[in-house]
């Protein structure tokens, strides 16, 4: 398996993605709303790459149905039920809703992502689930680190070496790329004190000085929603399992 690694989403073409699995990681926050919200009984995201396009999609849809959730410089835009913090994806919120999710990052990189064979969206809450998810579909991989406004970020580069790590055993392939190799380097020279250099982070800080230190230590969590964002039909759905209908 061929393993590639962009440590920021802003530059990822057409070619990078096609017919390869591709995972998406922005843990600060949007990975984390996106699984959060699935996990919670949403029915699907539309991820959108401006306010433009959410607005177009909202008006094709029953307002009934649909919730518009997103943030600029870290905060709820004017005007959207939502904003990026996992929180307030509660299940009385968002079950059975569709959420058209805009966000400075995330949803840039997975619109950048979208003609990958398998696009999957992935953070500390369900590495392990994105890890199966690899293995199983068998395909050459991608990792797209969202980054911070075309910035290294911290925490994305550190759940890529995790993911990394464990896709790998513990032993890294003696060919690597240079950023794979970077984000495994990187994890192992943090991982027995994660959370802490997590919060360190130049991410997490200012989202903490912002008020969302509990979003942070939220993301922060390690496998505790086994749920896979799966992008299909312009849109993200919890994945069923099925691989062997969706390769056909």
């Amino acid at each position: 398996m061929n393993v590639d690694v962009f440590l920021t989403g802003s530059h990822v073409t057409e070619e990078d993605v096609e017919g390869r699995t591709v995972v998406v990681i922005d843990v600060l926050r949007a990975s984390s709303t996106i699984i959060t919200a699935l996990a919670n009984g949403a029915r699907a995201v539309i991820p959108v790459a401006d306010m433009d396009q959410a607005g177009k999609i909202a008006m094709n849809l029953d307002p009934s149905t649909y919730l518009l959730g997103g943030e600029r410089d870290g905060d709820r835009i004017d005007g959207y039920h939502l904003g990026n913090s996992p929180l307030e994806y509660t299940p009385d919120v968002v079950h059975d809703k569709t959420i058209i999710l805009n966000t400075s990052n995330g949803t840039r990189a997975l619109w950048n992502a979208r003609e990958a064979r398998h696009l999957i969206v992935g953070g500390f809450l369900n590495a392990d689930r994105v890890v199966q998810f690899i293995r199983e579909a068998g395909l050459d991989l991608t990792i797209i680190c969202a980054g911070n406004h075309d910035r290294v970020t911290l925490d994305d580069t550190l759940c890529a070496g995790l993911i990394l790590h464990r896709l790998w055993n513990g032993q890294e392939p003696e060919q690597v790329s240079d950023a794979a190799h970077i984000a495994l380097t990187q994890y192992l020279h943090d991982r027995d004190a994660l959370a802490e250099a997590l919060r360190q982070s130049n991410h997490a800080r200012w989202l903490t000085a912002k008020g969302y230190g509990a979003d942070v230590e939220y993301c922060l969590q390690l496998d505790i929603l086994p749920v896979l964002p799966y992008y299909q039909e312009n849109r993200l759905v919890r994945w069923s399992g099925r691989l062997a209908e969706s390769s056909s």
